[in-house]
């Protein structure tokens, strides 16, 4: 592992040539970085917290990809997977710097996905649903403490509106990631592929 801010160009650039001191060339890059927001309307989100979900979830693929992108064209190409969220595709109440920063990273992969196809680069997107990440369940929290419920009850709140029913969990997201990285994708670029238990069908 290398630790690392993707928000901080020195970092990133640290952590490119972390990966390529193995000497086998850079060929695939997986964005799953990112950050969350506290509910708040745009009227009352501290421009600090905007700076900062920004930052993370959108300046932060923007500069891994500007670091590994030539280095797979270098290498004849390579794959790009950038983890957005199903709320880059609908807009749950409240969180508009979250919307924006995952919004921005759909529309900026597929201009990726335009620009260094010819170089051989293809770069998908992953938009999970509701899963149950360390961050997810931290900021569901504090959401059930003000609403005065159990957690429990919050994820089966979540759950009753996915067709699945169920929330997903992070080693589902995987197979597809690898995949999407793998040759076996070799003519898939651009794609935008909710992993939601079903639930955009019906938001979308």
């Amino acid at each position: 592992t290398c630790a690392a801010d993707v928000s901080n160009t020195a970092d990133v650039d640290r952590v490119v040539q972390t990966a390529l001191s193995f000497g086998q060339g850079l060929h695939i890059l997986v964005n799953n970085a990112g950050t969350d927001q506290p509910m708040a309307g745009v009227a009352d989100l501290d421009p600090a917290v905007w700076n900062h979900v920004l930052s993370v979830n959108l300046t932060g693929p923007f500069l891994t990809m500007k670091a590994t992108i030539p280095h797979m064209i270098e290498a004849g190409g390579g794959s790009i997977v950038n983890i957005s969220s199903l709320a880059g595709l609908v807009n749950p109440q409240g969180l508009p710097a979250y919307c924006a920063s995952k919004g921005g990273l759909i529309s900026l992969s597929k201009q990726v996905a335009v620009d260094y196809g010819v170089s051989n680069v293809r770069c998908n997107v992953v938009c999970p649903g509701a899963t149950m990440t360390e961050m997810f369940v931290g900021s569901m929290v504090p959401f059930a403490e003000a609403c005065g419920v159990e957690i429990e009850d919050v994820f089966g709140t979540f759950a009753r509106d996915i067709p699945l029913r169920r929330l997903s969990k992070p080693h589902e997201m995987a197979g597809l990631c690898s995949f999407l990285a793998s040759d076996d994708a070799s003519f898939l670029t651009a794609a935008v592929i909710p992993v939601d238990g079903g639930l955009s069908i019906e938001r979308l």
